[in-house]
């Protein structure tokens, strides 16, 4: 704003000098005054003087209205949705699965624990000294094996056989009929009283205590800041122009043309010959000293600590399970019997009328229309019977068979097994665990700590002075020659018509604008915040113990005696009869081959195998050692116990689940959304008219003269020339000459 205002001041400033200039020398006429050195016409031309309209920006306070966004706050009144939990209470029947022990009687594999010695290799960590070897020549034993042939004396058993005439006894079987009693299990009903817990369900009065939430209004009271409009005087101060006459002497520069010489400075250009220097690089061999750090080995004493196994032998006492042989008699009844050939007759006898039953049996009965009762010619055991009847001994018609001269009873073989029962005492041989403490070696291994020296290899690095020669590169300063054009100049005289200016002193009046301090007062509003204390309502939430009764369903076991009908497995005597085979002993003769065994004493060759000591020589690596750690396997013996089984008895509760229904109470949380007023403060943004002084360029029309020289005045134009061959300044002369 300071700047816009500046520049309109020095716009006015120049438009007053201009008006000053186009008012000075002019007469009381307007025109050129007697004696102003105004000339008749026909003397020198003089410069013509046209006007011109000119717009100049000139500074000026203005009152502007503007528009000042402006900030107030109001309360309003908002509700929300607050969101309140609570706490409902529900009945739900629900099933639970009970587990009940019902005992069952079972057969089990029970493993049960041997303890064994039992080998086990274990690793076992060891620390190795790594060797850097350095072979060294050794003498060893070893023992070589070679193969000898020993004479070996030593006994078979051959065996003989020969023939013995043997006893033995054959247990013949017969039937007798034999009476014995049988237990014959009888199922009958009986009833049975048990007793059952039965569930029954009750209720009973419970009192509990519920935390209930609720809102109490409490007074509050708040500290708002309320913005309060006020108006305050303002003191200010305002730069008002104002225009002063003022009595100006100026310097007017009056134009004359003279002749001038003036020297020249002319430029030209000349080709010379310029010598420079080069640095011409060259390399030169140096002689140059350097250091090598050069390594060298050296032996030096070092001390080092071995791990040197020794091996003990020590002596513990174990525990050992062995099965020792038990031999017992026991009695065995064994069968020796044997299959024999026997001659069965068939059943039925010869009685009167019998005919030839037998022979019936064996041929399909003798022929009905015999006349003699015997038997047909197919099946007559005795050549049969003749037609005539006599000559088996004469056969009646309805006679039986005489005196054994009918038919021959009819003898079947078969083979029938003959038992001979023979008891005997028989060697039995049955393991038996007896467990002994046994006295065994084991060799342990510890490990002994030596210090030994060895000599170690040790690399060093000893300064040493070398000479190597280095190529170097220097320079050396040369001199050549160049053609340069260099630039020159030369001096020269000229002459040219100069326009001078002489100084004339005049003086004029020339309004000047000024401008003076004026302190003036404004009503100026502001916004002052207010303290305010209010008060509001304000629900607060809380909570109050209170006590409640609910019926709870519970569960109680009542014991009830039942009756069930048991079926009871009784035993009843009843005597029976059956046949039994019996057995007696007879004794019989055999021969049976024996084979008995005979040691004989036999000589054989068998190469054994020996060994000698040998004496040898090798190369064995010396080693300086470094320490690394190991593993290695190592036989040990441990009691182990060994699982085994065997079937034994055991009783079982079995776990059966049964189901029953009880109500519980659940509390479910029920969510509800419940309404809430509250004060919030508002800001609302107005627009309030401000007078505001403002700064602005006003255009302002102004007229300027403007000369042009060489043309002659007209006669009767007023002043021809003002001021004869005087020059005349920019802006001078008259205003108006007519």
């Amino acid at each position: 704003m300071k700047k816009m205002m500046y520049q309109g001041l020095a716009g006015l400033c120049t438009a007053l000098l201009f008006a000053a200039n186009v008012f000075a020398q002019c007469g009381d006429c307007g025109g050129c005054a007697s004696g102003s050195a105004c000339v008749a016409a026909g003397g020198a031309a003089g410069p013509a003087v046209a006007y011109e309209t000119r717009t100049v920006m000139r500074p000026q306070l203005v009152s502007e209205t503007r528009l000042v966004p402006t900030t107030t706050y109001q309360t309003e009144t908002r509700t929300r949705m607050r969101t309140v939990t609570r706490q409902v209470a529900k009945v739900q029947t629900r099933e639970q699965t009970y587990t009940v022990n019902v005992p069952e009687v079972r057969t089990r594999t029970e493993s049960y624990t041997v303890c064994v010695p039992v080998e086990y290799t274990e690793e076992v960590p060891y620390k190795v000294q790594v060797p850097v070897t350095t072979e060294v020549e050794q003498t060893y034993q070893v023992c070589v094996p070679y193969t000898d042939t020993v004479e070996q004396t030593y006994t078979v058993c051959v065996p003989q056989t020969k023939e013995v005439e043997q006893t033995y006894t054959v247990c013949v079987p017969y039937t007798e009929p034999q009476t014995y009693t049988v237990s014959v299990p009888v199922r009958e009903q009986v009833e049975q009283e048990y007793t059952v817990q039965v569930p029954v369900q009750k209720t009973r009065t419970e009192t509990y205590e519920v935390c209930v939430p609720y809102t109490e209004p409490v007074e509050q009271t708040y500290t708002v800041q309320v913005p309060v409009k006020k108006m305050r005087t303002e003191t200010y101060q305002v730069c008002v122009p104002y225009t002063d006459t003022v009595t100006q002497t100026y310097a007017v520069k009056v134009p004359y043309t003279e002749p001038h010489t003036y020297t020249v400075q002319v430029p030209y250009c000349e080709t010379v010959e310029q010598t420079y220097s080069v640095s011409v690089p060259y390399t030169e061999p140096v002689e140059q000293s350097y250091t090598v750090m050069v390594p060298y080995t050296e032996q030096v004493e070092q001390t080092y600590t071995v791990q040197v196994p020794v091996t003990e032998t020590k002596t513990a006492t174990r525990t050992v399970t062995k099965c020792v042989p038990v031999t017992t008699m026991k009695t065995v009844t064994e069968d020796h019997g044997s299959y024999q050939c026997q001659a069965v007759e068939a059943a039925g006898g010869a009685g009167a009328g019998a005919g030839c039953g037998a022979c019936g049996g064996a041929c399909g009965g003798c022929a009905p229309s015999n006349p003699c009762g015997g038997c047909s010619t197919a099946c007559n055991p005795c050549g049969g019977c003749s037609t005539a009847c006599n000559s088996c001994g004469g056969c009646g018609g309805a006679a039986g068979v005489v005196g054994g001269s009918g038919c021959a009873p009819a003898v079947s073989y078969r083979q029938v097994w003959v038992p001979n029962l023979v008891t005997k005492e028989v060697p039995v041989t049955t393991y038996q665990r007896q467990t002994t403490e046994e006295p065994y070696t084991y060799t342990t291994t510890s490990y002994v700590t030596e210090t030994k020296t060895r000599t170690v290899p040790v690399t060093k690095c000893r300064p040493e002075t070398r000479t190597r020669t280095v190529n170097v590169t220097r320079y050396r300063t040369e001199q050549r020659t160049r053609p340069v054009q260099v630039r020159k100049v030369r001096t020269e005289e000229r002459t040219v018509n100069v326009t001078k200016y002489k100084t004339e002193t005049r003086t004029r009046e020339v309004p000047v604008q000024r401008t003076r301090m004026e302190t003036r007062e404004r009503q100026v509003p502001y916004c002052e915040m207010m303290t305010e204390t209010r008060t509001r309502t304000v629900n607060v939430p809380k909570t109050r113990m209170e006590t409640r009764t609910r019926e709870v369903a519970y569960c109680e076991m009542v014991p009830e005696t039942r009756k069930r009908m048991v079926t009871v497995c009784s035993m009843r005597q009843e005597e029976r009869t059956r046949d039994v085979t019996k057995y007696r002993n007879e004794t019989r003769t055999r021969t049976v081959p024996v084979t008995t065994m005979v040691n004989e004493t036999r000589t054989r060759s068998i190469p054994v195998t020996k060994t000698r000591l040998e004496t040898r020589t090798r190369m064995v690596p010396q080693t300086t050692y470094k320490t690394e750690e190991g593993t290695r396997t190592v036989t040990k013996t441990r009691m182990e116990n060994q699982t085994r089984e065997r079937e034994v008895n055991y009783t079982v509760c079995v776990k059966q689940e049964r189901v029953r229904t009880y109500n519980v109470t659940v509390y479910e949380n029920v969510t509800e959304e419940v309404p809430e007023t509250y004060n919030v403060c508002v800001p609302v943004t107005t627009m309030k008219e401000v007078q505001v002084q403002v700064c602005k360029p006003v255009p302002t029309t102004v007229q300027v003269p403007v000369y042009s020289y060489g043309a002659s005045a007209a006669p009767g134009a007023g002043c021809v020339n003002c001021g004869g061959a005087a020059p005349i300044a920019t802006g001078a002369g008259c205003t108006n000459c007519n």
